[in-house]
This record gives structure tokens, C-alpha cells and sequence, in this order.
């Protein structure tokens, strides 16, 4: 393949994981509008967020299996299809369960779309040095995605309404689906394409997920500490171990055990489920923080967190794969981590009612922003090291899985947090500050785990076995 052609293709695959994890974020900023417009609950009004995020979750993995097994551009196409028309009905919703629905439609359509697109990525740049500027692309408009669905969601609320959040969806989708036959192929490996799809694997994974979200969300209105929300959690580890039993007894698992027990594929993934249960409710915190405490508008909050996309743009783009070169995966992801968690602890002690945006809000995301962006494309890199080509859309779909969940269950957890602090007597300000320090904690364990189980560089091929 040429190198026009391999531009074409990598800003194809780019352009739809951007709008996968944008789509996670672009409705944190118009919550209130939305509420206000379909007449949502407050407990309820989450699940704009989590319907979408649990349904990614639940269903990556067969996402990721499937591509493998029937193609991977006729599975990216398939998908996108799906994400594109629910985005389009999505924005015509006059209820709280059409939205919800729809929401849900197209965490799936992401689910099928993004692993595909991960695996063709692999397949566009064979060689270890263009696969690795390649990720560092993809990692980098991935980490931008989330970030400029905050500041995208803000503009498009004030200009046109919140309906457009979803049909911006729509343009795009269709774009990428006219020009996708440019993309490789992808065709199924022997291996794979005979066996069976499991489909009882997909149902346990995504119901286990679900329910553990809805515990947290739950606990908004029973508490923390009510035996309902420790049994739903309770019955969340009972499903996640039921498809974990079920990976080792049938014949073609959605998640083979064996790649995920490598040293290097299962660590990197515990390092992804950390970062990210920290950066999910981190986003929705700071964005309800900066509108109902500091006064900002929409737009004002999107533009507001613009410092930490541009860090995350650059540092995933550039220095974290320019390190990665030079010190290999484990030291990058442990520095970028370490000022994961300096840049959460400097933003959950900053927050107050009375505090600016420049003290409160700038020097932690700038900080997290940095962090995070370095370690992304470091764990990514560390997580499909080693995989067999024919299980790299499964590879993919694992990482973009712990990815989901972490931001799904951490946005349940960090709300959560705000509510009780709220409820024993607390200011709006004290419970933003506690769920970040929260967060901050779980990146810490994140980093413990990185500095434990990941190889070091010269250990990094034996590992990967």
C-alpha cells in the first residue's frame, strides 16, 4: 500500500475512534438542557452518559471477536451504520427513554465500528516503526476525542441546541461510509472465521457491566452503604466471574484467556480500567463545577477545558511515542502516570466556591492533561505487543473496553461521592473536591500496578509470550 493510501486510511479509522470517545463526552456539557427539555430525573439523567458507555463496554469484546471472525471492514461498516441512524432518531427524541435507547444504539454501533477499526489500523502499517507513529496518532485523536466532546458539546448547545450534539454524528458517519472502501479488506483468519461466536460470553460481560454501573448510580437514592447497592455489586462480580468461567470452557472465547494473561496485554489493560475510572467522572466533575459554581456558560466550559486537550493532543501524538522509542513502555507509562495523579491531587485541593478558573481549574487538567496523554499511547502499545494478528481486533476491543468501563464505573463512583458528601451536610464544592481526590487515589493504584506487573525493556519480548 502506498504511502497517500496509508494517510487516507489512517485519517479514516482516526476520524471515526475520535468520534467514538467523543460521543462519550459531547452531552456531559448540555445535561441541564437536556433535563430541562425531555423532563429527566436527576438520578436518571446520567444514564445519557452510561447508556452509551456500558453499551461500548459490554459489547467490545464481541466487537473486537467478530471482526476477527467476519471481516474487519465489513464489521466497521456495519457498525457505523448502526452508530449513524441511531445518532440521527437519537436527536429527534421527545422522551427520556427514546434518548436512552438510542444512546445505547449507539454505544453498540462503537462497539462493532471501533475494534474493527483498531485491527485495520494494525493491518494499514505492518511495520513496527509506522505502526507505532501510526498509534501515535490514534492514541492522540482518541485522547482529543474525549476532551473536544466537552468543548464541541458547549458550542453546538449555545449555537444550535443540544439536539445537534447527536446529528453532528450524522455528516461525518456518512463520509466515512462512502469513502470506506478505500480500507483493506481485513478478511477473516482461518483460524477464526470457523468457529462459533459467543454470544452467551457477550450477554454476561455486558449485563455484569451494566449492573456495576447501576449499583453506583443506584446509590444516589438508597446510599453508599445500603445493602442494595453492596448486593447489586454483589451480583455485578457474580456475572463478571460467570463470563470469565465461560472464556475458559468454550470453544472460540470473546476474550481467550491465555492472551489476556500475558504479563504485558493483562497489565496494560489494569493500567487502562485505572486511568480511566479516574478520568471519567474527572470531566463530568469539573465541567458541573466550572457551570454551577463558577457561573460559566456552555461554551465558556468547553473552552474552559481547551488546556488539557491541547496537552493531551500533544503529549499522545508526540512526546509519549518519541519516549516510548527511547525508554520503552514501562517508564513512560509509570512518569505519565505519576503526573496523572500530581495533576488530579493539585485540581481536588484547588476547588472552592470562591476560587478562579486560573487557580482552580488550569494548573490540574494542564497537569493530568500531560500525564495522561504520555502513558495512552505507552499502555496502548504494551497492550498489543506480542498478540497474533488474527486476535489483534480482539486486542483492540479489550483495551477500548477497560477504557469504557473504567469511565462508566468511575462516573457512577464519582457522583456517587459528590451525593454523600452533599448528604452529610456538605458543600456542592467539598463533594467536586472529594470525588477528584477519589480519583486521584485510583490512579495511584494504577501506577502501584503498572510498577509491579509491566516488564521493563529488556524484559518487555518475553513477556509478551
Amino acid at each position: 500500500m502506498n504511502r497517500s493510501l496509508q494517510a487516507i486510511c489512517l485519517i479514516l479509522l482516526c476520524t471515526t475512534q475520535f468520534v467514538a470517545l467523543l460521543d462519550f463526552s459531547i452531552t456531559m456539557i448540555p445535561l441541564p438542557q437536556i433535563q430541562e427539555s425531555l423532563g429527566f430525573t436527576s438520578g436518571g439523567l446520567q444514564w445519557v452518559i452510561n447508556a452509551y458507555g456500558v453499551a461500548i463496554a459490554g459489547f467490545l469484546l464481541l466487537g473486537g471477536r467478530a471482526a476477527d471472525m467476519f471481516g474487519r471492514r465489513r464489521v466497521f461498516l456495519t457498525g457505523l451504520v448502526i452508530f449513524t441512524i441511531s445518532s440521527l432518531v437519537g436527536g429527534f427524541s421527545q422522551n427520556p427513554g427514546t434518548l436512552i435507547a438510542t444512546r445505547a444504539l449507539q454505544g453498540f454501533g462503537a462497539a462493532l465500528f471501533s475494534p474493527a477499526a483498531f485491527s485495520l489500523l494494525l493491518a494499514v502499517f505492518p511495520s513496527e516503526q509506522q505502526r507505532n507513529r501510526a498509534l501515535g496518532a490514534w492514541t492522540a485523536v482518541a485522547a482529543s476525542g474525549f476532551v473536544a466532546g466537552l468543548i464541541l458539546g458547549g458550542i453546538i448547545t449555545d449555537l444550535m441546541g443540544w439536539r445537534w450534539v447527536l446529528w453532528i454524528n450524522v455528516p461525518i458517519g456518512a463520509i466515512v461510509i462512502a469513502c470506506a472502501g478505500m480500507l483493506p479488506a481485513g478478511k477473516p483468519d482461518a483460524s477464526t472465521a470457523s468457529g462459533r461466536l459467543d454470544v452467551l460470553g457477550a450477554a454476561l460481560v455486558a449485563t455484569g457491566t451494566a449492573t456495576l454501573v447501576y449499583a453506583f448510580a443506584n446509590s444516589e437514592h438508597v446510599g453508599l452503604a445500603h445493602p442494595v447497592t453492596f448486593g447489586l455489586i454483589l451480583l455485578a462480580i457474580v456475572l463478571l466471574g460467570l463470563f470469565v468461567w465461560v472464556e475458559s470452557k468454550v470453544e472460540t472465547p470473546l476474550m481467550p484467556l491465555p492472551v489476556f494473561w500475558r504479563r504485558l496485554t493483562g497489565g496494560a489493560n489494569l493500567v487502562s480500567l485505572l486511568a480511566n475510572t479516574a478520568l471519567g467522572p474527572t470531566f463530568v466533575i469539573v465541567a458541573l463545577y466550572m457551570q454551577e459554581i463558577l457561573g460559566f456558560t456552555a461554551t465558556g466550559t468547553g473552552l474552559g477545558l481547551l488546556p488539557m486537550a491541547i496537552a493531551f493532543t500533544l503529549s499522545s501524538a508526540w512526546v509519549g511515542p518519541a519516549l516510548i522509542a527511547r525508554v520503552g513502555t514501562k517508564l513512560v507509562v509509570l512518569g505519565g502516570m505519576i503526573l496523572f495523579v500530581a495533576g488530579l491531587a493539585t485540581l481536588g485541593v484547588s476547588l472552592s466556591a470562591d476560587a478562579s478558573w486560573a487557580v482552580s481549574i488550569l494548573p490540574g487538567t494542564l497537569i493530568a492533561g500531560i500525564g495522561y496523554g504520555i502513558a495512552f499511547p505507552a499502555w496502548t502499545v504494551a497492550g498489543i505487543e506480542g498478540v497474533e494478528a488474527a486476535d489483534h481486533g480482539l486486542a483492540g476491543g479489550m483495551l477500548t473496553t477497560t477504557q469504557e468501563v473504567g469511565s462508566a464505573v468511575g462516573l457512577a463512583v464519582g457522583v456517587a461521592v459528590s451525593v454523600a458528601v452533599l448528604a452529610s451536610g456538605g458543600t456542592a464544592a467539598q463533594g467536586s473536591s472529594s470525588a477528584i481526590l477519589i480519583s486521584a487515589c485510583i490512579v495511584l493504584v494504577g501506577l502501584v500496578s503498572a510498577a509491579i506487573i509491566l516488564p521493563g525493556k529488556a524484559n518487555r519480548s518475553a513477556a509478551a509470550q
